[in-house]
Formats: C-alpha cells, structure tokens, sequence
C-alpha cells in the first residue's frame, strides 16, 4: 500500500451530474468503506456534511451541501450484495437514516471487530498506525465541517477516514475467523443496522446532571434551571450548540454567584467580554427569575425504578455474572457475549411479562439459540424476595461489568 504522501486525489463529488455517475461505480465494488462527517460540535441541529466512501481503487467525498439530494445513494445502502465497512459506524447510521431516510443491511464495523478480538486501542488513528504504518492526523477531529470552501487539509483528513477500511477490515475478519469470533461480530453488525433515530427534545430536570449542580443550595438550584432553560432556547434560536452560547462550567457558576448587576456579571470568572455583551441583560433577567422561583431541593423521583424492584436489580446482578463467566471462558471482552442494554432488557423481561416466551425478545435470533435455554432458566429461578442490590433512584445498569 502506498504511503498517504503518495495516494492518488480523491474524487470529490458537488454535483448531481457526479453523483449519478458514481453511484453505479460504488455498488459495483462489492465493499466499500463509508464514513461521515457532521457539524454535531457547532449546531444545535446537526446535519451530514460530508460523506466519504472507498473502494479498493479509488477514494470519493460526496458534499451533501452542494447536492441535494442523495437518493442515489439509497440503492447501494440497502443492497445486501455491497459491503459497507464503517469504523465505529453506530452513529454514522444513525445521521445516514435520520438526514436521509437510508435503510442500512450489511455492514462490517471494525471498531467492534477490534473490541472482539480484545485489542488494546480502538480507535481509527492507533489501529491504522500500528497495522499499516501510517499516522492519521486528529487536529480536525471537531472542525466545522459545514463550512465552506473545503480546504485541501480537510479533503486529505476526510479521505484518510475511509482509505484503510478495507484492508483493515480483511486482516480483523480472519482474526475473528480464527479466534471462531466471526459469528458474535456478525450479530453485532446486524443489531448496529437496527438502530434508530431518536428526535431531540430538551429536558428541564437535565441541569441535574451539569457537574457541580449538586452542590449548589435551593435556591442556586432554581437560578441554574432557569440559565440552563434559556441557554436551550438561546441555542436552538441560534442554531449553535449550547456549550457555545455559554459553557456548563459558566453556568453553574453564574447560579452559585447570582450577579445583580453587568459590573458583577463581568467579574464572574469564565464570563468573556463578548459573552456578556451578547448575553448580558438576558442572564440577569434569567438570574432573577430563578431567585423569585421556589427553591429546588432534590431532583424528580426517576420513572424508570418502576421496573427495577429488588427482584429486577438481582436479575440483573445474575446476569451480569453469567455473562462474566463466559467471557472469561471464552477470553473475551464481556461486551462480546452481550451489551448492557440488552441484559437491562432481559432482567426487566419477568417484571413486564409473566410470559417466559417474550423474556428474550430483546436478543437477536443467534443469541437466543445459543444463550436462550440456560438464561431463561437464570431468569426463573431468581427468588422474588431478597437483598436488593441497587439503591432506589440509581441508574440502572451504570455500573461496568
């Protein structure tokens, strides 16, 4: 392979002319791998704005900012006869189906075949470094990418996402063949084509979770919520993302302080002299909203302990040991036998059914045959009184195996 010094241009496509033509190129491949980048560090509504494809031969960026539409595409998403090879794709199919409809089948993800096999870096950069030699370079991890021009930096960064992919995906199928871990990938791969976007909607109750928050008194609590409320609304207004208009770490200083006046806001440590001529006036009114506001003293009662009851949080507590054990037996990463949600899922499954036959619902058709006889019986035989393992309101499942 030669070195990225060395590799031919990539084709870049901002046409609807160019797309049309290439399209038909790439599902011919066979295998192509895909990447995508996002403006998810500056928008408050983030959207795809490059999507980047391989093939053996050639490297291609689509600008979905210059064409606009994409249904070209949509063919060789859906086509189980081409490979689409991603690295950490869960969240690329998540924006693909959610900008543009696609239905995604058949996919090779080598972040999850690296985590099967146990490898000790799972990034893109390390992986290829170590593999083929050859040192990708970061510094544009959080750039803009919806502005425009693309620079020739950004083209070279974006290709060099998608180049390794499919050689990188050759040499991890054949470990995972010789380690007989090809079939636990393969059911990883299908359940990843399976998710869904999920629309964005705000939480008020989520300033609980801005670091320090906790800490502060009632009424600081009720200053903080209203901050947080309109740094929200500020940031959808503007299309920014709310860390842009004011910082977490800002905010919560702002309640613990709770300026009266522009003097004061100026001094508060963090507080710019932009961000308080933007925002200013808002943020004392905010201020003073929040100190005519009841005071908060505790966070809402979380719907979800419902269904976890002491019988619920020992089943989970099984689980986690069973899939313990066969991790080790089988010298895997536990996360290999199954994900967290889904064991959350299996040990809510008796709680919310009394039929055993929908307790394993929430496991691929290969899980089942091959784990489906001894959980079920795991499942039933966990007694309905004993020591609960949780403490009311804590998050289930947050604990790492």
């Amino acid at each position: 392979m030669p070195h990225k010094n060395a590799l031919p241009a990539p084709v870049l496509i901002e046409t609807q002319e160019a797309l049309k033509e290439t399209a038909p190129r790439l599902r011919q491949a066979g295998e192509i791998g895909v990447d995508i980048e996002s403006n998810s560090f500056y928008a408050y509504s983030e959207k795809v704005c490059l999507i980047q494809f391989s093939t053996r031969q050639q490297d291609f960026i689509v600008d979905p900012l210059s064409v606009k539409d994409l249904s070209a595409l949509a063919p060789i998403f859906h086509d189980p006869g081409v490979e689409k090879v991603f690295h950490a794709g869960e969240y690329d199919i998540l924006c693909l189906k959610r900008d543009y409809g696609f239905k995604i089948v058949s996919i090779f993800d080598t972040m999850v075949a690296a985590q099967a096999l146990g490898l000790d870096a799972l990034g893109l950069a390390p992986i290829v470094e170590r593999r083929f030699g050859v040192r990708l370079s970061k510094k544009l991890q959080r750039a803009d990418w919806a502005k425009r021009p693309l620079t020739p930096e950004h083209v070279e960064y974006a290709r060099l996402d998608t180049h390794f992919l499919l050689p990188l995906r050759d040499m991890l199928k054949r470990e995972l063949e010789q380690r007989g871990l090809l079939r636990e990938a393969l059911d990883e791969f299908h359940r990843q084509t399976l998710v869904e976007p999920v629309s964005k909607t705000f939480d008020p109750q989520s300033f609980w979770r801005l670091p320090g928050a906790r800490n502060l008194q009632a009424q600081a609590k009720a200053v903080l919520q209203a901050l947080h409320c309109y740094r929200e609304k500020k940031a959808a207004a503007l299309d920014r993302a709310p860390f842009r208009i004011l910082p977490e770490e800002l905010l919560v200083r702002l309640a613990g302080e709770q300026p009266r006046s522009m003097d004061c806001l100026r001094r508060v440590k963090g507080m710019s002299p932009y961000l308080a001529a933007r925002f200013g006036g808002d943020i004392l009114a905010e201020i003073e909203k929040g100190l005519r506001s009841p005071p908060v003293e505790k966070p809402p009662e979380r719907r979800e302990t419902e269904l976890w009851d002491g019988p619920t949080r020992r089943r989970y507590e099984a689980l986690r040991g069973w899939r313990r054990l066969q991790a080790e037996r089988r010298g895997v990463n536990p996360a290999v036998i199954m994900p967290n949600e889904h064991l959350r899922a299996l040990a809510q499954g008796p709680r919310a059914s009394k039929d055993p036959a929908l307790w394993l619902t929430a496991l691929s058709p290969y899980k089942r045959e091959t784990y489906g006889e001894e959980l079920s019986r795991l499942l039933a035989e966990i007694p309905p009184a004993g020591k609960a393992f949780f403490r009311r309101g804590r998050r289930s499942g947050s604990r790492n195996a």
